[in-house]
């Protein structure tokens, strides 16, 4: 029986093989230096989609800065100005810019726990570093990207309304010669709303990349912002120091604001941290969150769960 078979197989005709045509790949290749990119706009378009993760709290940015503008011209309106003096008018209306960080800040923050903070931590546990990494993709631009990605996502609460509102402001002078100075606030809230961003999207990428369960590094992110912070500013109450607030994340947020609009926070609020104090850490805690992340990324690839 098995000579008939070993007949039967030597009797067929011998099997064809064919090229398969695998070769080296000789078509267009992206240039190593701009790969990130591509991890920007995945990030970016990957948080559009749902309601909840980006549109929900960009609305809601919309609308705060359209309370806000509302508020400004009913402090421009001339019926006001026979009830107080000019100038307490024009500080009342550049105070509320820097005020609309209050507001703000917190939609930042749903934006990262929703999008960045759990970022890193999903990767890890779908295995995607295994596709990265087998990719000519390098840790430094998946951080790169994924930091640039989440600062865009973030920029629509803290740079968006804030720059609107700026521009609005521009349209309010009550004097032709503040047109000038007022186009001076829409650089300098520019600034702040940039650097927000990058802090809140490093930070939260940092604490995605301590585990592999997203549940747990979003509750270190929100422990983070809310406990710590609000352990900081109690210090800086008892102590009177009004610096230990620009430990306070959104305290470093608030403080770099008023300071760069010379507005004299007393009205608006007791611990708001200095100009100089809540710069330093809004570029401290952007440091120390990429370094984190880098190093995190570097340690993901070392240990296999890349191609390396």
């Amino acid at each position: 029986m098995v000579r008939s078979a070993q007949q039967a197989v030597v009797g067929r005709p011998a099997a064809a093989i064919h090229d398969l045509g695998y070769r080296r790949y000789v078509g267009t290749r992206r240039p190593q230096s701009t790969r990130w990119r591509v991890l920007v706009v995945n990030v970016v378009t990957s948080s559009w989609r749902g309601w909840w993760r980006m549109k929900a709290w960009a609305i809601a940015s919309a609308i705060t800065a359209v309370s806000f503008g509302v508020a400004m011209t009913i402090a421009r309106n001339q019926a006001l100005q026979p009830l107080t003096q000019r100038g307490m008018i024009k500080g009342l209306i550049d105070g509320l810019i820097p005020q609309s960080f209050r507001f703000f800040h917190w939609f930042a923050f749903l934006l990262a726990s929703m999008t960045a903070a759990g970022a890193v931590a999903r990767d890890l546990r779908a295995g995607a570093f295994e596709f990265y990494f087998s990719r000519p993709v390098r840790p430094l631009d998946y951080t790169l990207g994924a930091v640039v990605g989440h600062a865009l996502v973030l920029s629509t609460a803290l740079l968006a309304g804030p720059v609107l509102l700026s521009l609005y402001r521009v349209g309010l002078p009550l004097d032709v010669d503040e047109i000038l100075p007022a186009l001076v606030l829409v650089p300098r809230v520019a600034l702040v709303g940039v650097l927000g961003s990058l802090a809140y999207a490093s930070v939260a990428l940092a604490f995605s990349s301590l585990s592999s369960r997203p549940r747990v590094t979003i509750a270190m992110w929100a422990a983070f912002y809310l406990l710590f912070g609000g352990i900081a500013d109690a210090l800086a109450i008892t102590l009177r120091a009004h610096s230990l607030a620009a430990i306070n994340l959104p305290g470093a947020v608030l403080g770099a604001a008023f300071g760069l609009f010379q507005v004299n926070p007393s009205g608006f609020g007791t611990m708001i941290p200095g100009l100089k104090a809540s710069l330093l850490s809004l570029l401290g805690y952007s440091a120390a969150g990429l370094v984190i992340l880098q190093v995190r990324v570097k340690r993901a690839e070392r240990a296999g769960l890349g191609g390396g």
